[in-house]
């Protein structure tokens, strides 16, 4: 690999004296890179202003030297393992530019350039160059003990398993002592708590021999034992995807410590983490203490860091207000390869780091061969992110000894390198051999340790044959009073008394002295106390009920706080001062903490991050809330791989609420649909529940219901937008009230019915009107509120109840999206079961179509009344075919 050149191996002592003249001058006369070369040393006082350089001592160039090397040393530093890219080599030069060049251009290196806060650059580098000796001796026998577990764990796989996958950290071994050194010095700076999330390189290996899990346990997994004993069984996950809960101590210190599960999706994990640590910190904060005893840890690969998209989404929350926490220290396990692809052809970058100097976060890189060196950057990470609560990287930069996974052949692709890792000893013994020159380790002590762990893993996997889980997975703790209890929960009462409800809205709708609010949205917070309820009061009684009871809410997206329909205006601002007040955090009453933040243009981290919180905070309502329900996309994986599918997989519940703006209204293809085709398609064994409420008091009653029921499910609602101010679309304090609930399938009709009109969200007020208007008394519009888990029963009674009438399921999206597909079979069903005449059931909607709306409003008018039109005119020749396969 080729080294950057520096301009001042080139430019002669005359030379540099002019341009810094110039500069002095004029700081706009010189190249902007000169310019930056000039401005940090005047900060340091390397040159003081004002002193000619003809009265330095030595050779003028020095200063400008040291400054390239701090700023540049990293570039021709000795970072692969396998020399092959070979270090510059100086000319003779005075011993402090050699003492730096040993610092900056050596196994270990540090980048503070691009830290745009000279504090900030000085503290890091006082403390780098002021710890050039190599750390404790018995931290050195430790890192040693590591390398050598790890070592002999992969030997061991490799043995027992040739065949099996298992993504080893062979090549990479000192990771085992790099994180085991974070861990021990962030337990001895305060750190109480960890949230871990990490890839599946090296997976197996961290959680035996750094992260706590019981061996036994992890080589039942490993050998195909169930790791849970659930009742129904659960299809569970792939080793290398478990978590680990576990205790660790360092002393007379102890950490609590989260590994979270997760999946192959590459770097998925990373919003999740955060989310569960941010959860834990406010947690931390309720109680008084201090955020920095919660520590965040993001392992990554340099392949995946720089290609995948949520690594720079989950950045930038760093520094955002509600999503901060107090820095994260992030572990790129470098292997100098992707699956089989080269640096070049994966990155435009020099290292893989780039994206943190957006962050201003010192970037450490580290030779994977030097354990020493891994072990002060560890030291450094820990203490920096303890005084400075903002996030650190080191990259430590090794390879791969074998391909993507065990039987992957890489020597198909890359022969040249590998003919240069077989050649090569592993860290372990170049390190036994490095204590031993010290006087620290022997040879006979170094194969003992060997002995020792062999001994130790094959006794656990021996054992492990027996091993039979004892559990079913569900989480403790916090999640002890939700776990499941066989029968489903009993419906909780989510009506409240008339003089509360009243007295929450008069809060609601109060405005401060001396607080100057916009003439508008005065108007609309007055209205607040005042019947019909909208759909934004709506939901603001619901929050404030669940506060005053004590139940903490937590709303975040995309302009949330004032809503994207301007509907919510949950801050009100000052027009002269622009201090906000939140109404609902000063409801007069003994409360919960209500935040609602404004999220970056995010959806994939953002969507993450709220469900890694939503983990640690079953007792708090966690919201996130699309700007339109299609953007919801953007974190698809978010929802695959995590929302729908982690309690069958990890046991990992949730009770997310996800709010999904939804309905056909002319405004183009991207701002209609929530896909609720999606999520139907992915509910299964009570894993979620989809709901598409239709007035004011029964998303009143749905949010409250959330977090009153005895269970947690994630929620997916697909919310209103022309509901928002539709004047058909209010409810009543009376519908609140005791005795009141969610109802789950909302009816028009009259005394005979003769035809079913089955739909749901706002084509139900469409369909109504066309019923007054009509005078058809006998159709019935029956409003479906929750489409999963179906309410079965409900809509049964209704079927018994007219079981000559005939029923057509109406929806505004093409036929071949939205809820009939999921639906078709259901209802026929149901319809059957209940002895209905005709059991099929006829769809009204839309052609079949690739895109999910129209983009002219004039065309969408005309389609919507046409699809009225259609419900009420005769069914019956609408009704699908049913076609008989005929057997072989």
């Amino acid at each position: 690999m080729s080294r950057p050149s520096s301009p001042l191996n080139a430019a002669g002592a005359a030379y540099l004296e002019a341009l810094q003249e110039r500069f002095r001058e004029d700081p706009a006369s010189v190249d902007v890179s000169w310019r930056a070369v000039f401005q940090i040393l005047d900060e340091l006082g390397a040159v003081p202003a004002g002193v000619p350089t003809g009265m330095l001592s030595g050779d003028p160039t020095v200063p400008l030297r040291h400054e390239e090397i701090r700023q540049r040393g990293h570039a021709a530093a000795a970072l692969d393992p396998l020399g092959r890219a070979a270090p510059l080599v100086a000319a003779s030069e005075d011993a402090g530019t050699a003492r730096l060049r040993r610092l900056y251009q050596g196994t270990l290196t540090l980048e503070t350039a691009h830290i745009d806060d000279p504090a900030l650059r000085s503290w890091l580098r006082d403390a780098y160059e002021g710890a050039e000796t190599a750390p404790p001796a018995e931290a050195r026998r430790r890192a040693l003990a590591l390398l050598t577990a790890a070592e002999e764990f992969e030997r061991l796989l490799a043995v027992r398993y040739p065949t099996k996958k298992r993504f080893g950290a062979e090549g990479m071994e000192t990771l085992i002592p790099l994180l085991d050194r974070i861990l021990a010095a962030a337990a001895a700076a305060g750190v109480t708590e960890v949230q871990v999330g990490t890839m599946h390189r090296g997976r197996l290996s961290l959680m035996a021999n750094a992260l706590g899990k019981p061996l036994v346990e992890l080589f039942a997994g490993i050998k195909g034992m169930h790791p849970f004993l659930a009742d129904p069984p659960v299809p569970a996950d792939v080793p290398y995807h478990m978590g680990v809960e576990s205790t660790l101590s360092f002393g007379e210190r102890s950490l609590s410590l989260t590994l979270s599960p997760n999946p192959s999706h590459l770097e998925a994990i990373n919003p999740v983490t955060l989310g569960r640590a941010r959860a834990r910190q406010d947690l931390e904060r309720a109680q008084g203490g201090d955020a920095r005893r919660v520590l965040c840890v993001l392992l990554h690969t340099d392949a995946s860091v720089i290609g995948q998209g949520s690594v720079t989404e989950a950045l930038q929350l760093s520094g955002v207000p509600g999503f901060t926490v107090a820095g994260t220290i992030h572990v790129i396990v470098n292997n100098q390869i992707g699956f089989t692809t080269e640096r070049e052809e994966a990155r435009t970058s020099l290292h893989c780091t780039g994206l943190w100097k957006a962050v201003d976060s010192p970037i450490l890189h580290v030779n994977a061969d030097d354990p020493d060196a891994a072990l002060r950057a560890a030291d450094l990470a820990v203490a920096f992110r303890q005084a400075h609560g903002r996030d650190a990287v080191i990259d430590l930069v090794g390879y791969r000894r074998n391909g993507h996974n065990e039987i992957d052949e890489p020597r198909f692709t890359q022969p040249l390198d590998y003919k240069a890792i077989d050649a090569h000893p592993p860290a372990r013994a170049l390190y036994a051999q490095r204590l031993a020159a010290d006087g620290l380790v022997g040879p006979e002590e170094a194969e003992a340790l060997a002995t020792g762990h062999k001994t130790r893993f094959q006794e656990a996997l021996a054992a492990a044959s027996d091993h039979r889980p004892n559990h079913d997975g569900f989480p403790g703790g916090r999640w002890a009073p939700f776990a499941p209890a066989g029968a489903l929960p009993a419906e909780p009462d989510t009506g409240i008394a008339d003089d509360r409800l009243r007295g929450l809205l008069a809060a609601l709708a109060a405005i401060p002295d001396g607080l100057a609010v916009d003439r508008k949205v005065e108007r609309v917070i007055r209205r607040r106390a005042e019947e019909p309820l909208d759909w934004a009061t709506g939901e603001a009684l619901a929050f404030a009920t669940l506060l005053a009871e004590g139940t903490p809410v937590r709303l975040t997206g995309q302009d949330v706080v004032r809503g994207a329909f301007s509907h919510r205006h949950f801050a009100l601002t000052d027009t002269v001062t622009g201090r906000r007040h939140v109404s609902l955090n000063h409801l007069g009453v003994e409360q919960a903490r209500f935040d609602v933040v404004n999220s970056p243009l995010s959806e994939y981290a953002v969507l993450g991050f709220e469900y890694g919180y939503s983990l640690e905070r079953p007792d708090a309502l966690v919201i996130w809330e699309a700007q339109f329900g299609d953007f919801a996309n953007g974190a698809q994986i978010m929802i695959d791989q995590f929302i729908v599918s982690a309690e069958d997989k990890w046991r990992q519940p949730s009770g997310l609420v996800i709010l999904l703006p939804h309905g056909l209204e002319g405004q183009g293809p991207e701002h209609s649909s929530a896909r609720p085709e999606r999520f139907l398609q992915m509910a299964a064994r009570d894993n979620i529940r989809v709901a598409h409420p239709s007035t004011p008091a029964n998303y009143f009653h749905l949010l409250r219901r959330q977090m009153l029921r005895r269970d947690r499910k994630s929620l997916v609602v697909l919310s209103p937008k022309t509901l928002l101010r539709l004047p058909a679309a209010v409810s009543t304090l009376a519908d609140c009230a005791p005795g009141t609930a969610f109802q789950p399938v909302i009816a028009t009709a009259g005394a005979r019915v003769e035809r079913i009109l089955l739909c749901s969200g706002k084509l139900a007020y469409e369909l109504e009107r066309e019923r007054a208007e009509r005078g058809a008394e006998a159709v019935a519009v029956v409003r479906l509120e929750m489409l999963y888990p179906l309410p079965d029963a409900a809509l049964s009674a209704f079927f018994r109840r007219w079981p000559g009438a005939s029923c057509a399921w109406v929806q505004e999206e093409p036929c071949n999206l939205g809820a009939w597909t999921y639906l078709d079979r259901r209802l026929e069903a149901l319809r059957a079961a209940a002895g209905c005449a005709e059991p099929r059931v006829a769809c009204v909607a839309r052609d079949e179509a690739a895109s999910p709306a129209g983009s002219f409003h004039g065309d969408h008018e005309a389609d919507q009344r046409r699809l009225v039109e259609q419900a009420f005119a005769g069914i019956a020749a609408s009704l699908p075919p049913r076609e008989t396969i005929a057997a072989d």
